[in-house]
């Protein structure tokens, strides 16, 4: 960027069906989006691997309660200005324990996106959950 050019914010979001089979679609738009702020390669696959993490936990917990909606979709926001952020969303409160039978060949799902990832969040607020993750540019 040159001397005196101001950054614009670039904002994405997409929501997706309860189905894992998209959780690609949103590693590639987290991709493609964290390729814009100019950082090397490593950024941009840590930034692919823990947006799709997050959508992927979200779609695959049942909600604190129990139960499961499968009706209704999960929201990626990526927008970028002095930090890139990411933003997943669902309806529902969601459980961010890892249970003792919840690791996956081995690895706990939700240390393993804490261990991506230094700036992350889950909220509620209402009746959605939100993860948010965020790297300074």
């Amino acid at each position: 960027m040159s001397a005196g050019a101001a950054r614009t914010a670039t904002a994405v979001t997409v929501t997706i069906a309860r189905d894992p089979a998209l959780v690609r679609t949103v590693r590639l738009v987290a991709a493609s989006v964290a390729r814009r702020t100019n950082k090397d390669e490593e950024f941009v696959e840590e930034v692919r691997l823990a947006a799709g993490e997050a959508c992927a936990l979200l779609l695959g917990q049942s909600f604190a309660d129990g139960s499961v909606a499968p009706g209704e979709p999960v929201a990626v926001r990526i927008s970028f200005n002095d930090t890139l952020v990411v933003d997943v969303s669902t309806s529902g409160p969601v459980d961010v324990v890892d249970h003792p039978d919840s690791d996956v060949d081995g690895v706990e799902p939700w240390a393993l996106l804490r261990g991506l990832i230094n700036d992350f969040s889950v909220g509620q607020d209402g009746d959605v959950t939100t993860v948010s993750m965020s790297w300074p540019l």
